[in-house]
């Protein structure tokens, strides 16, 4: 799951962007993206106390993808804005950010399939 938030001066070009992802018995959860070159190991998440791994990114407006990866494996977040295929037989998450130039916050909202 992902959400922004703007909490930086209005003329600001990024926005913070939290991701979660649920899982208690984890002994390790990344984050990874084109944001990121899918660095494998270059964004650990943290895990709270309930089991949920978090990890805040600052991002400039645009198109992102991203997958977790949970002990080794390649995970998806359910609560993605959209979903892509790849290159491997599997799908990428899909993150929109922008940010409304009248409003100065961010907002995430569902993508059609990018072609």
């Amino acid at each position: 799951m992902n959400r922004t938030t703007n909490k930086s001066k209005p003329d600001a070009k990024s926005v913070e962007v939290d991701f979660d992802y649920e899982s208690p018995s984890a002994g390790q959860v990344y984050l990874t993206g084109d944001f990121n070159n899918w660095d494998f190991h270059s964004l650990p998440m943290k895990k709270d106390k309930g089991g949920l791994w978090r990890l805040t990114l600052r991002l400039k407006p645009g198109v992102y993808q991203y997958r977790f990866i949970v002990d080794g494996d390649w995970q998806n977040d359910p609560f993605a804005c959209g979903y892509h295929p790849n290159e491997f037989g599997s799908s990428n998450c899909i993150l929109e950010v922008r940010v409304d130039s009248q409003k100065q916050r961010a907002s995430l909202r569902p993508l059609a399939p990018l072609t």
